[in-house]
């Protein structure tokens, strides 16, 4: 039994690997995550999918020669009763080979129904979520979903039950007519002396043990054959390339080199989306810049971080990267060159250090994260700690871990992304929990950090941008306007608008345009 379960965890280690290399698109498509779910159930356990299926056969073997032998001692004395056994096992197979098709048929349904329910499941049990439920007396709505989507999936698992009922009743009446034949024929043997009262014991015994072990073997077969579908998934999902991108070889430029980022005529959409984020965009990042990317919500800032990282591609044109584009790269090679910092701060289970960090364990690389980790202003807040750089933060895996503030938590991955020492640095709105004040003195402190990378800052809060050699301003219509805070402000437009209305609530001093 260990041996099948290292098999399963060899193949477990195969996807997951396999997963992380699947382009980021498809990770945001609902529709690639419920195949995946498939894929994954191979694998969920060992009463399902391949470790299923080993322990299916050992129990095969000994069930069809219990089969077997109990057709020859029936079919010694009466050919016709291993006639009807034989018949009953071909019905037998067919029934269960229909209901493995739609079981299989229904597995992403299934998959989908399963994943619905599971997020209210984990909403409802994730500590993140806890103060906003009960201070929004959010607990009956989403036990109410839970509810919802729970019936969802136990409709769909009905559904596949029943199915097996409705199907299943032709292999049973198979059976009866099975039985009633070897039945008749043991009781007409007796009455016309043909056998004694003890041949009938035993062929009557004979029978209700080829009944059930047909039962059990009827069994074994319907599971083997969706154990059987759920690995041939498996198979499939690993062998589809289509949901990787081809790019190339080309590694990553040195990290003396500064990057200059062109777009070329690009027009993007998202996957299965009708309307154009950019369309024929033309715009470039010059070598050591510092960019600030401001604008309306849903104005496409974020998109064009996900467009330079090569977490999409672009459905029209080109993006180059000092000359190259960026498909040239091997996509491992190309994350190395840049540092991002998202809004969705990702802090996990693991101690302050290692969260800067990450697999690093030398001196010098502990010396070089805390270094990091100071220079967002954090030392003092982590010197308070019961066990400083070594803390564990959460408390999921360590019930001694602790809580940051969303700033301190925004500091730490800012820290993170100053330990990667990339060619490029991306703030995509990271400060977001901090006040404006503090914004501002993170991004110009980050600035002095960086020195002359290429960097990009993306804010809402105009204020804190107002440092970056350009500046470009993007509404739902693309690029609106571009240039220096200065220039920007003489234009008098929205920029000169938006700051303006901001510089009322953050109470900063512009007298000079009015």
């Amino acid at each position: 039994m260990g041996y099948f379960v290292g098999v399963r965890l060899k193949e477990f280690a195969k996807i997951n690997k396999r997963y992380h290399e699947i382009a980021y698109p498809y990770l945001e498509d609902p529709q690639f995550v419920d195949k995946a779910k498939v894929a994954f159930t191979a694998l969920d356990s060992n009463n399902i999918g391949f470790e299923n299926i080993y322990h299916g056969f050992f129990r095969f073997l000994p069930t069809i020669f219990s089969v077997i032998l109990y057709c020859i001692i029936i079919g010694l004395f009466q050919p016709l009763i291993f006639v009807a056994c034989i018949f009953g096992t071909i019905i037998t197979v067919i029934v269960n080979k229909q209901i493995a098709k739609y079981v299989d048929k229904r597995k992403e349904d299934r998959a989908r129904a399963f994943r619905q329910k599971q997020y209210f499941y984990d909403v409802c049990y994730d500590f993140s979520y806890g103060k906003d439920i009960r201070m929004f007396n959010l607990k009956d709505k989403l036990i109410g979903d839970y509810r919802r989507k729970a019936n969802d999936y136990i409709n769909v698992i009905k559904d596949i039950a029943n199915k097996k009922f409705a199907i299943g009743l032709l292999e049973l009446l198979m059976l009866l007519i099975q039985d009633g034949v070897a039945y008749f024929f043991i009781i007409y043997g007796y009455f016309n002396n043909m056998i004694t009262l003890g041949e009938v014991a035993l062929y009557v015994g004979a029978v209700i043990g080829l009944s059930s072990t047909l039962r059990r073997l009827t069994e074994i077969l319907s599971t083997l054959q969706v154990d059987a579908n759920y690995c041939k998934s498996y198979y499939l999902f690993m062998d589809d390339t289509s949901y990787f991108a081809s790019y190339g070889n080309r590694k990553a430029l040195p990290k003396t080199e500064t990057l200059e980022i062109e777009f070329r005529n690009v027009s993007f959409k998202y996957p299965n989306t009708d309307k154009w984020i950019l369309q024929n965009f033309n715009f470039k990042i010059n070598k050591g810049e510092r960019l600030a990317i401001v604008g309306t919500n849903g104005a496409g800032k974020s998109t064009l971080v996900k467009l330079i990282t090569g977490l999409f591609d672009v459905d029209e044109g080109e993006i180059l990267v000092n000359g190259f584009n960026i498909k040239e790269f091997d996509r491992n090679e190309y994350w190395k060159m840049f540092s991002v910092v998202y809004q969705d701060v990702f802090i996990y289970a693991g101690s302050v250090l290692e969260n800067v960090i990450g697999t690093d364990n030398t001196l010098e690389d502990k010396e070089r994260g805390i270094t990091c980790i100071n220079l967002v202003n954090l030392s003092n807040k982590i010197k308070s700690l019961p066990k400083g750089y070594d803390q564990q933060l959460l408390k999921i895996i360590d019930e001694t871990g602790i809580e940051l503030s969303g700033g301190e938590n925004q500091k730490l991955v800012i820290a993170r992304s100053l330990y990667k020492d990339a060619n490029m640095v991306i703030l995509d709105e990271p400060t977001a929990s901090l006040d404006p004040l503090a914004e501002a003195e993170i991004y110009e402190s980050f600035d002095n950090l960086v020195k002359d990378k290429t960097a990009i800052y993306i804010s809402h809060r105009l204020a804190s941008t107002k440092f970056c050699d350009k500046i470009a301003l993007f509404t739902e219509q693309g690029l609106s306007e571009y240039g220096t805070h200065e220039e920007l402000m003489a234009l008098k437009g929205k920029y000169y608008e938006m700051f303006m209305t901001q510089s009322k609530y953050y109470q900063v001093e512009e007298n000079t345009y009015e």
